[in-house]
C-alpha cells in the first residue's frame, strides 16, 4: 500500500503520521495522480486543530491537502483530453493531497515552464482568491478591503482584483508593506487601530478576509454590514451573519485554467515557498504555526 500524511485526531501538529492508506480507484470524471508537490494551505492548520470541526468534520483518519502537483496515473471514466503521464496540477475539494496518489476531480495541465513546486502552490490559492471576488461581485471602480494581503491567497487576490480595476486596501504585517505595493494596492499596518486607518482611506465596498484572524468586527464596521464581508476561515463567521466560504467544486469553475496561464506568462506572483519533505508534514506544520515562517511551505516526494 501506498503512504500518506494520516491525521490520526484533531489536535497539534503530532497528530499528523507517514503511514500506510489505501489507494484509491478515481470514479467517473476522475483522474489519480502519483504527486511530486503538495500546498499547505492556512485551512489545513485550522481542520486539523479541530476549530471547525463542527462545520467541516473529517472522517477518521483523514488527509490533508487542498492542492497538488505530478503525473496522471490512473483516468477514470469519462475523462477526456487527460493521459496517463500528463503532468497536472490539481485542487482538491476532498482533500488527499498530503499522499503519494491523490485523487483529482479538478484539475489542468502543467506547462512545462511551471515547476512542480509552483504548480503545487497554486490551485488552491487561485481557487479561493477567484472564488471570493466573484462572490463579493467586486467590480471595477469599488474599494476592496484585503485582510491577509501578504499570504498565498491575499496575493494572489490582489493582482486579479488590481488588473479589474479594483482599488484594493491590503491589511498585511510590517513585513509584506513593500510587496503590497508591489502589487498595486494601498498597504496599511494589520493590528489594533487598523479600522482608523482604513477609514482615513476612504470608504470601503467589500471586505475579503484571508487571515481569519477575529477581524469580522471591524470588517461589518468598515463595510457597513455583513454583506459584503467573506471570509476564508474565521470559525466564529456565523456568529457575526458574515459567509463563511467554502471550497465547493462551483465556487470558482475555470479558476485553475486563467491562473495557470498567466502563471506560465510570468504575469502571476506566488507567495514565496519554500519546501520540505512530505514525511515532514507535522514539522512543516509546527513551523507555519509559530508565526516566525512568512514562506509558504511545500511538501514533497521524491
Amino acid at each position: 500500500m501506498p503512504n500518506a500524511v494520516v491525521m490520526t485526531g484533531y489536535g497539534p501538529p503530532e497528530v499528523l503520521k507517514w503511514a500506510s492508506a489505501p489507494l484509491r480507484e478515481p470514479g467517473e470524471g476522475q483522474i489519480r495522480i502519483k504527486v511530486k508537490a503538495a500546498g499547505i494551505s492556512p485551512t489545513d492548520l485550522v481542520l486539523r486543530a479541530g476549530y471547525v470541526k463542527e462545520v467541516f468534520p473529517l472522517p477518521p483518519n483523514a488527509v490533508l491537502g487542498f492542492e497538488a502537483a505530478g503525473t496522471v496515473d490512473a483516468v477514470g471514466p469519462g475523462v477526456t483530453g487527460t493521459s496517463i503521464g500528463d503532468g497536472v496540477t490539481a485542487l482538491l475539494v476532498s482533500l488527499g493531497g498530503y499522499a503519494e496518489y491523490a485523487v483529482a476531480s479538478i484539475w489542468t495541465r502543467k506547462p512545462d515552464t511551471v515547476s512542480w513546486i509552483d504548480a503545487a502552490a497554486l490551485p488552491s490559492s487561485a481557487e479561493a482568491a477567484i472564488g471570493v471576488l466573484r462572490q463579493l461581485k467586486v467590480k471595477s471602480g469599488e474599494t476592496l478591503l484585503l485582510f491577509g494581503g501578504g499570504g498565498s491567497v491575499g496575493i494572489i487576490a490582489t493582482q486579479l482584483a488590481v488588473a479589474r480595476g479594483i482599488k484594493v486596501i491590503s491589511a498585511v504585517s510590517e513585513h509584506d508593506e513593500t510587496l503590497a505595493r508591489e502589487l498595486g494596492a494601498t498597504p496599511v499596518r494589520y493590528g489594533t487601530g487598523v479600522a482608523g486607518r482604513v477609514r482615513a482611506l476612504g470608504a470601503v465596498d467589500a471586505v475579503f478576509d484571508a487571515a481569519g484572524q477575529g477581524v469580522l468586527a471591524d470588517a461589518i464596521a468598515l463595510a457597513g454590514g455583513p454583506k459584503r464581508v467573506i471570509t476564508l476561515s474565521d470559525p466564529a463567521a456565523a456568529d457575526f451573519g458574515v459567509t463563511l466560504s467554502e471550497p465547493t467544486p462551483d465556487r470558482a469553475p475555470g479558476a485553475l485554467d486563467e491562473t495557470i496561464a498567466l502563471l506560465a506568462d510570468g504575469r502571476l506572483r506566488l507567495r514565496a515557498h519554500t519546501s520540505m519533505p512530505m514525511q515532514q508534514a507535522a514539522e512543516a506544520h509546527r513551523q507555519l504555526e509559530s508565526g516566525n515562517t512568512h514562506e509558504r511551505i511545500i511538501l514533497t516526494l521524491e
